[in-house]
């Protein structure tokens, strides 16, 4: 065995250092790979030795490591200081194995994995703790964004970090992990991901970002319109994806931000609404809204064109046209509109070297645009549609309200013109919130009375005076509460109850009447009054000696003859005549009767079978078991078939969780789920009453009073 001679190591300073024709790398690095070994070089000094030939003339040739050299020799001209420092080389003795070397030192090098920086950074990190971002990129020549994005991705739970060495995640889905510091909600997102999806676009990093609500389109051109920093000072709380291109990130109290967009909607509406006039007329203390023939609209007008409904184009108001800025600023307007033209060439493009410069000039025109006043047509009503662009930015389209505004007539095949689409009432968006139709919203309502008036009955029993306390409230604030008249007058006309008055829902409409009548709840309702008023101690013709009677009674039993009759009066709280609203004083009951000793939620109570999932939309039932990590098991299922899984779902056993292969967190989901209108909630109080204001021309004086009372 040949004997392997020891390598020589010399420490040599920069001027000693040359560069050598026999180093195989000619290809000069990139200016990003210097600064990151610049960065290195200052923070750790030189790690790996360079390898070196006597030089004939004097001094080294560095055959391996040249960049290395080039670097520390740029940092020594920088910092004389470090012109003394000696820094390790590797002289090879043996000149024919040069080249073999220089190749093998030069070949053999392998980038490091990209998991393996990170984790680098987070071991850093754990070491420095109090290291700013700043100081971490200074080791390695990153900037802070960088370094941010960095430290992000080094943070992933340990479980997901583990999954990107091995290579079972790739870049793309780190990142989308990354889009959050929440190690728990990454986590909980891969295991959601990995136990719901089937295939592998289902669990790509869009796939990801949506399941974290990372990147929400709509939330995001808001946050934009808003700003961040509005959004934070008002209390809200959101979490930039560092990866994402455009300012996207988790947005984690959107109410906060629908209040903000809605406050500042207002005002950029109210600022357009004075920069508009028609026929030399300007919005003011003269002439309003309505004189100038313009409103807001939530959609654009429609018509109705061979049995298809659409938006009528031909009412668009396309380039409005534009009154005449100030003199001062019309000059400085005509100038820029000159110096824009220079800046295009031939093919209508901004020229190579003026693109920055064009866009700027570009937004200043636009920003002068914007102060001009748009004149409105000579005639015809205008609407104008609000919306927010994707770059967050506000804009205005103007329509004629309808063809009639226009002065132009149907075309053929029209049959109807309709104006722009009314904001739904309040009832109607909570129907659609909930995926009900009315009349499905109004069998929830009379459900949830049954409900109520069942477990009156049984808090009765329990020796609750509940029953009691709702009925001569209700009565009592009836006929109690005074209504002034005239002079002095006060009469007891009564308050209403916030619910309807007359008791004609217990048939309704025969769709109704057959998706109710028949409910459990109702026949534990029916049960119980029956029971109640069979017994023997309802058998006194006196009245007098009855009312003797019942006065002698237990309180017990006083209780369940007040749960009977408040039971009725509940007749008259949902009428199924109403707007498919759930009554406020139902509501409070139904919060009362969940706080009584004994009882607890509505779950327990309803009964969530077939019939009861057949009252909502089969678009809310699929939306209801995707909620529930059930979305794939009711692909290819027919409408009539998804009320039955629902119901079958929502009353799994742990035998048929097993039969159907469904994982206990989903079963625990599904079997614990309420609709929201029968959960409890803080009853919302009553508007304040406006009383009208009188007519300054209609006010009297006191001697016109005392006038015509001397007059009577």
């Amino acid at each position: 065995m040949a004997k392997t001679s020891k390598p020589t190591i010399l420490h040599l300073t920069v001027d000693q250092l040359h560069r050598s024709e026999q180093n195989v790398r000619k290809k000069p690095s990139s200016a990003a790979s210097d600064t990151e070994i610049s960065a290195s070089l200052l923070s750790v000094g030189l790690i790996q030795p360079m390898v070196v030939i006597p030089r004939e003339a004097g001094g080294y040739e560095v055959i391996a490591g040249d960049r290395r050299r080039r670097l520390l020799t740029a940092l020594a001209e920088a910092d004389p200081n470090r012109k003394a420092l000696t820094f390790p080389c590797m002289k090879v003795d043996d000149l024919s194995k040069v080249t073999e070397i220089s190749m093998a030192e030069n070949r053999a090098r392998e980038a490091m994995a990209l998991p393996d920086v990170y984790m680098g950074f987070a071991a850093i990190r754990a070491e420095r703790p109090e290291a700013t971002l700043e100081e971490l990129g200074a080791m390695f020549g990153y900037d802070v964004a960088r370094t941010a994005r960095i430290m992000r991705i080094a943070n992933l739970h340990p479980e997901i970090m583990d999954l990107y060495s091995a290579g079972e995640i790739d870049d793309a889905q780190a990142q989308a992990y990354a889009a959050t510091e929440d190690r728990l909600l990454q986590i909980a997102v891969y295991r959601q991901l990995e136990k719901e999806a089937t295939r592998p676009h289902e669990k790509n990093a869009s796939a990801i970002r949506k399941a974290m609500n990372s990147g929400n389109h709509e939330l995001t051109k808001l946050m934009c319109y808003v700003g961040v920093e509005t959004y934070r000072a008002a209390g809200g709380e959101f979490e930039a994806d560092l990866f994402a291109q455009d300012g996207a990130g988790i947005v984690q109290s959107p109410d906060v931000l629908h209040q903000l967009v809605e406050q500042r909607m207002t005002e950029d509406k109210d600022r357009f609404e004075h920069n508009i006039s028609r026929n030399g007329r300007v919005l003011g203390e003269k002439w309003g809204l309505a004189d100038l023939q313009f409103s807001w609209a939530a959609t654009p007008p429609q018509i109705k064109q061979y049995g298809y409904l659409s938006t009528d184009h031909e009412l668009r108001i396309r380039n409005p046209k534009r009154g005449d800025l100030p003199k001062d600023l019309a000059k400085i307007y005509a100038s820029m509109e000159t110096r824009l033209a220079a800046m295009i060439g031939e093919d209508d493009e901004p020229l190579a070297d003026q693109e920055e410069a064009y866009e700027k000039l570009a937004s200043e025109i636009a920003e002068l645009d914007a102060q001009r006043t748009i004149i409105l047509p000579k005639k015809g009503a205008v609407v104008a549609v609000a919306s927010i662009e994707n770059d967050g930015s506000f804009d205005v389209e103007l329509w004629f309200a309808d063809r009639a505004a226009k002065g132009a007539e149907l075309p053929k095949g029209a049959t109807e013109q309709r104006e722009a689409k009314p904001a739904p009432t309040p009832a109607e968006a909570e129907r659609a919130r909930f995926g009900l139709s009315k009349d499905n919203m109004q069998v929830m309502m009379l459900i949830r009375r049954d409900m109520i008036r069942a477990e009156l009955m049984q808090s009765a029993s329990a020796g609750s005076s509940l029953a009691l306390d709702f009925m001569l409230f209700t009565q009592a604030r009836t006929i109690l509460t005074p209504t002034h008249g005239y002079g002095n007058t006060v009469y007891f006309h009564g308050e209403p109850q916030g619910i309807n008055d007359l008791p004609h829902d217990e048939d309704g409409t025969t769709k109704i009447h057959d998706l109710v009548g028949r409910r459990p709840e109702r026949a534990a309702w029916l049960t119980t009054k029956e029971g109640l008023a069979s017994g023997e101690w309802m058998t006194a013709r006196d009245p007098i000696e009855g009312f003797a009677l019942f006065r002698n009674l237990p309180t017990t039993d006083k209780n369940k003859v007040a749960a009977m009759i408040a039971g009725h009066m509940l007749l008259a709280t949902t009428s199924v005549y109403s707007d498919g609203r759930t009554p406020r004083m139902v509501r409070e009951l139904g919060n009362c009767i969940e706080a009584e000793a004994g009882f607890g939620r509505w779950r327990d109570t309803v009964e969530l079978d077939e019939a009861f999932f057949n009252t909502f939309s089969n678009k809310a039932r699929l939306a209801l078991l995707e909620t529930w990590g059930l979305a794939d098991r009711a692909k290819g299922m027919k409408g009539n078939e998804t009320a039955a899984f629902c119901a079958r779902i929502a009353n799994c056993d742990e035998e048929d969780a097993k039969l159907l292969g469904l994982h206990p967190d989903d079963v625990a989901e599904a079997v614990n789920w309420l609709p929201d209108f029968m959960e409890s909630a803080t009853v919302e109080p009553l508007p304040a009453k406006e009383e009208p204001e009188a007519d300054e021309d209609d006010e009297l004086g006191d001697d016109d009073h005392e006038q015509i009372d001397e007059a009577a």
